[in-house]
C-alpha cells in the first residue's frame, strides 16, 4: 500500500526524535569547532577507504566523493558560523548583568526569540543562537560592540579591514567573505553556480567564474578549506579571550569590584581554553 497522510506525518515528525546528545567538548566554543571539524575529516577518511577497498568504476566513485565533498565543504564553513555563535554567546553572558549601555542592540532578535529561550539561563544564547552570522561586516559590528568599553564606540575588529587593527589579519577579510558567498552558493543552489552567482563569486574572488557550472571541491579543496578556518578560530579564539579579559578588567576597575576577579578568570579561561588575566588574576585552565 502506498504511504498515507497520517504515515507521512508521523514519519518527519519522528525525525525530531533522531537526535543524540551533545558531545563534552560542547562545554568550550573551540572545543566544540575542533571536536566537529575531527568528525567531520573522520567521516570522509572512512569513506574513502570503503571506496579504496572495492574494485568499482573510478569515474562513478570520484562522482559519489565530490558530492560528500560538497556536503562536507558547507559542514566546515556551517561549523566555524556555529564557533561565532557560542563564543559571542559566552562573551554576553559574561558582560550581561555587568553593563547598562546599548552594546547588545547589534543583536537583531524579536521578542518570541527570546522567550523561547527563557528557560535556558542564557542570555547570550537568546541574542546569538537564532542570528546569521555569515557577513564579515556584521560579524565586526556586534564584536566591536560587544566588546568596547563602557559607553565607547570600541576598537575591536575581528575581521579587520584596511586601515584596522590588527594590520596582520586584514587579508582574512575578503577572504572569509568568499568562503561565506562559496557557502551560500552551496546551500541555497546545491552547488550550481548560477549566472547571479557566479558575478558575486567573481567581484570577491578577483578571478573569472565560469556559470552556469556545478561546485565540485576535491580533497585537496577542503584540506585548505580546512587549514584556513582551523587558523582563523585559532586566532578569533585568542583575540576574542583577550579582549574580553581587558574589557572585564577595566568593568571591575571603574565599578569598584562588580565581582570575584579569580572566579571570572577561570570560568573564561575554561570557556576560551586560554590561560586568562582579570583584574590581576590569572585564570585556569581545567582539562579537557
Amino acid at each position: 500500500m502506498p504511504p498515507t497522510p497520517n504515515d507521512f506525518t508521523r514519519r518527519i515528525k519522528g525525525i525530531l526524535r533522531s537526535v543524540q546528545l551533545l558531545p563534552d567538548e560542547a562545554k568550550a566554543p573551540i572545543l566544540h569547532y575542533r571536536r566537529t571539524v575531527t568528525d567531520i575529516y573522520g567521516s570522509l577518511g572512512y569513506v574513502e577507504r570503503l571506496v579504496a577497498e572495492r574494485d568499482g568504476y573510478q569515474s562513478v566513485a570520484d562522482r559519489h566523493l565530490g558530492r560528500l565533498y560538497g556536503m562536507a565543504l558547507v559542514n566546515l564553513v556551517e561549523t566555524f558560523e556555529r564557533y561565532l555563535k557560542e563564543v559571542a554567546a559566552e562573551c554576553v553572558d559574561r558582560l550581561a548583568d555587568l553593563v547598562l549601555d546599548d552594546r547588545f542592540n547589534e543583536f537583531p532578535v524579536q521578542g518570541a526569540t527570546l522567550a523561547s529561550h527563557f528557560g535556558s539561563g542564557s542570555a547570550g544564547k537568546a541574542l546569538c543562537e537564532s542570528s546569521v552570522w555569515l557577513n564579515c561586516r556584521e560579524i565586526n559590528d556586534r564584536f566591536r560592540k560587544l566588546l568596547s568599553d563602557p559607553l565607547q564606540q570600541g576598537t575591536f575588529y575581528l575581521f579587520p579591514k584596511e586601515g584596522q587593527q590588527p594590520i596582520a589579519q586584514t587579508w582574512r577579510y575578503e577572504l572569509m567573505s568568499l568562503i561565506w558567498q562559496i557557502r551560500n552558493t552551496s546551500v541555497h543552489n546545491v552547488g550550481v553556480i548560477t549566472r547571479s552567482d557566479a558575478v558575486k563569486l567573481r567581484v570577491l574572488a578577483k578571478t573569472p567564474v565560469d556559470a552556469p557550472t556545478m561546485l565540485v571541491p576535491t580533497k585537496t579543496d577542503l584540506r585548505w578549506l580546512k587549514a584556513f578556518l582551523d587558523e582563523t578560530t585559532e586566532d578569533c579564539n585568542s583575540r576574542i579571550g583577550n579582549r574580553l579579559a581587558e574589557l572585564l578588567t577595566t568593568i571591575h576597575t571603574e565599578a569598584g569590584g562588580a565581582f570575584q576577579p579569580q572566579e571570572m578568570a577561570n570560568n573564561i579561561s575554561a570557556a576560551f581554553r586560554n590561560p586568562l588575566q582579570v583584574a590581576g588574576s590569572m585564570g585556569v585552565v581545567p582539562p579537557d
